[in-house]
């Protein structure tokens, strides 16, 4: 019974804290984005 209280808690809280750090939208065109993809090159192979 203890134990299960925990486990009560501890979804609680990761629930908490998932929905904290998720932002609400991704891609909604509002906020900028902070890496400009114009300056990013893929790796050369060999």
């Amino acid at each position: 019974m203890k134990l299960s209280k925990y486990y009560l808690i501890v979804a609680i809280f990761g629930a908490g804290l998932f929905f904290s750090c998720t932002p609400e939208s991704i891609d909604d065109g509002q906020t900028e984005q902070q890496i400009d993809i114009s300056k990013i090159r893929p790796p050369r192979q060999g």
